[in-house]
């Protein structure tokens, strides 16, 4: 591919040739064996594109969630303004209606193939610290609202880790039963369904 070419390419698809190529080399060489020089040059780009979109390797596979998480965070940081002139409202069901939005515009992509493919990528202990950073992630993004919205610290948190555990069991679900094929709104509805039993 010339210099030229690259040169023209428009950002988004830099991003997808990126995720492309990781997807690729992970399964073809696994996850350990696969260096960021490696991505670039089967994706055609320079390291520095690279660094522009992916803090490290491991988020090339997370890039689509951690997305949708930063919708998640301006989603409910737009539900507490206009609570603000509309009253109060339930924050256990605006949190719930927020990941629902989120399950129902993430798309299937490389997170769902890194686990369902995970064996074959070498991923092991890569993708459990992963999927504990993006708990920890969507947690903090749901306890920072109900913290704003007049929740305890304590009890925010412990609520939000319990939010942000059943959405990442239900993406977890929803690759297994192929993604492609399946819808990911039922099981976090299910996945939902069990943290408020736990409220009962």
């Amino acid at each position: 591919m010339s210099e030229r070419r690259r040169a023209g390419r428009p950002p988004a698809a830099s991003r997808d040739l990126l995720e492309e190529a990781a997807c690729e080399l992970f399964l073809e060489r696994g996850y350990d064996a696969v260096s960021v020089a490696d991505i670039t040059s089967r994706a055609g780009v320079s390291r520095s594109t690279f660094f522009n979109y992916f803090p490290a390797k491991s988020d090339l596979l997370w890039s689509s969630f951690d997305a949708a998480v930063r919708d998640l965070h301006e989603g409910l940081t737009q539900h507490r303004a206009r609570r603000r002139t509309t009253g109060r409202a339930c924050e256990a069901d605006a949190v719930a209606e927020a990941l629902r939005e989120l399950a129902r515009t993430l798309p299937p992509g490389n997170v769902t193939l890194a686990l369902s493919q995970f064996h074959a990528m070498g991923l092991g202990e890569e993708l459990r610290a992963a999927q504990a950073q993006r708990v920890a992630g969507v947690a903090d993004v749901v306890a920072e609202h109900l913290e704003a919205t007049g929740q305890g610290e304590l009890a925010a948190r412990a609520q939000a880790t319990a939010y942000a555990g059943a959405l990442l069991a239900a993406v977890a679900a929803w690759a297994g039963s192929g993604a492609g094929r399946a819808d990911l709104l039922p099981l976090l509805e299910e996945a939902l369904g069990a943290v408020a039993a736990l409220r009962t």
